[in-house]
């Protein structure tokens, strides 16, 4: 028999608290496949991602990246996009399509919302930066193959 998981209010503000000044951190180490029912701060974290609003909030920061790619390089404000506006109009579709994918209402792998989160908070990665180590059509993939479903072994998933 399942046990319902607890409200955040049944959660204790301990835990809370060192998730909420480690979630960079978490989010690293679901990102790279370690599983959320290792520790509890790495199980709660994976449920704040899963959360349909933080997923919206992520669709809205990659739909922000494709709009801001696509408009003017000065604003009328004078403002600029922060944006690799190359690599955002070349991968666009993947970006729009990620998007679509965290806005849908079937459970996604913690792994590759985290890598989501990555994705968009990493200034040193593809999204930002045309010199980044890796391409953002990869970095893409390698959202893409995080969010499936995980292996049912238990094990970590590979980084290969």
């Amino acid at each position: 028999m399942e046990t319902a998981s607890p409200t955040i209010g049944e959660i204790p503000l301990r835990l809370r608290l060192r998730v909420l000044f480690r979630r960079h951190g978490l989010d690293h180490q679901l990102a790279a496949g370690r599983e959320p029912a290792s520790s509890a701060e790495l199980g709660l974290r994976a449920r704040q991602l899963e959360n349909p609003v933080a997923r919206r909030r992520l669709a809205r920061s990659l739909r922000g990246a494709v709009a801001d790619a696509h408009a003017s390089p000065v604003g009328c404000h004078g403002s600029f996009s922060l944006v690799d506006r190359s690599a955002v109009i070349e991968w666009g579709e993947g970006l729009l399509g990620l998007a679509e994918a965290l806005e849908q209402p079937q459970s996604l792998n913690p792994c590759g919302i985290a890598r989501t989160v990555e994705l968009i908070t990493d200034g040193g990665g593809p999204l930002y930066n045309s010199a980044a180590r890796s391409s953002l059509g990869d970095r893409l993939w390698w959202v893409a193959d995080g969010l499936q479903p995980p292996p049912q072994t238990g094990r970590e998933v590979s980084r290969r």
